[in-house]
């Protein structure tokens, strides 16, 4: 099938990569020339710049050889109000069917459009009835492509990498559980995985499945059940109640919006809750948390932990037991929480899977280690080498780097064999000289605390990292 993809943003451009993989003809439009020159850049789908909202440019794609089969709606209003809504929506719609009257036409809606406030269930025959002109122009460009034989999805909150409002709210202090008569533990969310929203509108456009289809997981979870649940994962308290803002962009709602029919017409969600996402998504947290770093504005979450980073043979087992040991904490080592998960040794992992495979397993080693506290926690040597694992440990803890120079570490390790980073044609000693040089910087800019070992005994090492912790923390209550 040829496809039109109509705005490459945050899940418009999953949805044409979804699209590419499974064999279908995809160009994708985006608004800024810009825009779709970065993106032509790294995708193997040809992307064009197109003004929607002017119908001579969207003529003017007509006019090309290559004529979509259907188009995809999924372009964004930049937040804007009612007049960007009518112009990107109601007028893009209208100019896209002028175009493409042969093509399937699908429109990417929200279930914003249901004004729900009593908690109920709904489905794709409750009353839409927005209160605000904007839900009132998504409904206008759905009826346009329902009353053409096409298609729309009403998606709930779209979250993923690098978008999280239900956690990036709770990071930056601005969350709160909104109550009312009706809603005493807050309003109900409603949210979908970008992913799972692309798999959706593939789904639904390959197929030519008419009609309107909600796009939401299969949580019923009201905001007291997600915060209470979400923030001590983060090393947070819980948000206190608060009154529901009545100038919310799109009205404050309290229902819980139902996929059934999507899920009859043969989808289903890879992430059925956000907490399934949180668990399974290498990404999502590490970028929300990288996010806030970034930001600057708050200070970043920290667990009461305490994380030992270096290279392999530097001591973070040892060392770390006695840390253990002294503050009465737990000790934890993700090499052997991998082994345990993997029912086989570490270099058997390599070699079935490589680095790749026992790198996603580390991660999500790291990923099971959130909401843990008063534990001393040993890391692979390797572990700072994903960018999706650096934030997660700044958040997991107090870090310190336990350093020793590398003819130390090649003596250190040079009678263990489960170590497969040190196996090949290149000598030990070079290849940790190489990795240290490699690692060395991000070393640097994780640590709180860098412990030059060589001179000091493993207690001696160890009482400084106790003492260090102690004092870390103190300073934070």
């Amino acid at each position: 099938m040829r496809v039109l993809v109509v705005g490459c943003g945050f899940v418009g451009e999953r949805t044409a990569d979804l699209l590419h993989a499974a064999g279908h003809e995809v160009v994708g439009l985006t608004h800024s020339p810009a825009s779709a020159e970065r993106l032509a850049a790294v995708k193997p789908w040809p992307v064009l710049a197109c003004d929607i909202t002017s119908p001579d440019a969207v003529m003017a794609l007509s006019t090309a050889a290559w004529r979509p089969e259907a188009f995809i709606h999924c372009a964004s209003s930049s937040r804007g109000g009612a007049e960007m809504y009518l112009a990107v929506y109601v007028q893009g719609m209208t100019h896209l069917l002028a175009a493409f009257p042969e093509a399937f036409p699908f429109f990417t809606s929200s279930t914003s459009v249901y004004a729900q406030t009593d908690g109920s269930t709904v489905d794709e025959t409750s009353p839409a009835d927005p209160g605000k002109e904007t839900g009132r122009m998504l409904l206008t460009a759905e009826l346009l492509a329902l009353n053409h034989g096409g298609a729309a999805a009403r998606l709930a909150g779209i979250y993923g990498s690098g978008r999280s409002f239900v956690l990036k709210n709770l990071l930056e202090g601005k969350s709160g559980i909104e109550t009312t008569p009706e809603a005493p533990d807050g309003r109900l969310l409603n949210q979908i995985h970008a992913d799972d929203a692309a798999a959706a509108i593939a789904h639904l456009v390959t197929r030519r499945l008419r009609g309107l289809f909600n796009g939401v997981d299969d949580a019923r979870m009201t905001q007291r059940e997600c915060l209470e649940k979400l923030a001590p994962l983060v090393a947070l308290p819980v948000p206190p109640e608060k009154v529901p803002d009545p100038n919310r962009k799109r009205g404050w709602t309290h229902k819980h919006v139902s996929n059934a029919k999507l899920r009859a017409a043969g989808w289903a969600p890879r992430y059925p809750d956000y907490f399934a996402a949180l668990n399974d998504d290498p990404e999502l947290l590490s970028s929300i948390l990288q996010i806030v770093i970034e930001e600057n504005q708050v200070p970043l979450p920290r667990a009461e932990n305490i994380v030992l980073i270096g290279l392999m043979g530097s001591g973070k087992s040892t060392v770390g037991r006695m840390v253990a040991q002294m503050l009465g904490f737990q000790f934890v080592d993700t090499d052997h929480m991998i082994i345990e998960r993997a029912g086989c040794s570490i270099p058997e992992i390599f070699a079935r899977e490589g680095e790749a495979g026992f790198r996603l397993r580390e991660s999500a080693a790291l990923r099971s280690l959130l909401g843990s506290k008063h534990c001393v926690i040993a890391t692979g040597g390797g572990i700072v080498t994903q960018a999706r694992n650096r934030a997660l440990l700044q958040h997991l803890g107090f870090i310190t780097w336990l350093e020793a120079d590398v003819k130390l570490l090649a003596r250190r390790t040079a009678g263990n064999n489960d170590r497969p980073l040190l196996r090949g044609e290149e000598p030990p000693l070079q290849k940790l000289t190489r990795l240290l040089a490699e690692r060395k910087p991000l070393y640097k800019q994780l640590a709180d605390l860098r412990i030059q070992t060589d001179e000091l005994s493993q207690q001696e090492s160890a009482y400084g990292v106790a003492e260090s912790a102690r004092i870390f923390f103190s300073r934070r209550i």
